[in-house]
């Protein structure tokens, strides 16, 4: 009897702590990780890969992402022929990009852009770019991949001719002697000579002729110019390496 009481009374204290709601220690919640980076794009410009994509600015919970550190890219390179280069993950670290300290990477406004050169033509690559916490945690990475070819040719003949808040622009008509390849036109590259060419062209849309005015410029203050002729290849629009530069100095009463 005496044992048949010990074992209700410890059935009876069980139940009552089951009812209770106590099942263990209570685990702590784990931090939120950051969303996937967006627009991840790759364009080639030459003989480079300009890789660039948007800082996310919430996690995957939809919380405001406040302790994001920085990037790491990882790059793949693959056969063009083949039907699945997913299939096969054999990804390795690139570069890993710090927010703190761009040293291979360059930020403007909400973008990251990273040049990547070392390539082969007819191949392929992917590229994976993963946001990391300041704690070192992984978030949601984004890929995508494209292949390179061969460029074409760099146009030739640039000339710059500074004017009164304007450049005057013109160059050798570029063409790509290569058969199945699309002519689209040009792009425009302007920078200052204490800084690096924009990604972006100044004009906005492609030139059809060999020859642009840049205007609203300061006088008395130096620009530097090239220029890119862009193609199509197999279905990717490709910019050729860029001419060289030519400078220019807008002045008043030119």
């Amino acid at each position: 009897k005496i044992r048949s009481s010990i074992f209700l009374f410890s059935l009876v204290s069980l139940l009552a702590l089951a009812g209770c709601g106590k099942k263990g220690p209570v685990r702590p919640l784990e931090l939120p990780l950051p969303a996937a980076p967006g627009g991840l794009e790759v364009r080639q410009l030459g003989q480079r890969f300009l890789v660039s994509w948007e800082i996310p600015a919430t996690n995957q919970d939809g919380s405001p992402l406040t302790d994001l550190q920085g990037f790491r890219v990882y790059k793949m390179k693959y056969d063009i022929a083949q039907e699945c280069p997913e299939c096969r993950d054999t990804s390795v670290l690139l570069r890993q990009v710090d927010l703190e300290y761009l040293e291979w990477a360059r930020q403007i406004g909400n973008r990251i852009y990273m040049w990547d050169n070392g390539l082969e033509a007819d191949s392929g690559y992917q590229y994976r770019v993963v946001p990391f916490t300041r704690r070192g945690r992984n978030g949601a990475p984004v890929k995508t991949r494209r292949p390179y070819l061969a460029p074409p040719p760099a146009p030739s003949g640039l000339t710059a001719t500074g004017l009164d808040r304007l450049v005057r622009l013109s160059w050798d008509v570029a063409a790509d002697p290569r058969q199945g390849v699309e002519w689209l036109g040009y792009n425009v590259y302007r920078r200052n000579p204490d800084e690096p060419f924009s990604p972006y062209p100044v004009n906005h849309e492609r030139l059809m002729e060999s020859n642009y005015e840049d205007f609203g410029l300061e006088n008395d203050r130096p620009y530097i110019y090239t220029v890119r002729l862009m193609v199509r290849v197999m279905g990717q629009v490709i910019e050729s390496a860029a001419a060289e530069v030519a400078e220019a100095l807008p002045a008043p009463g030119k």
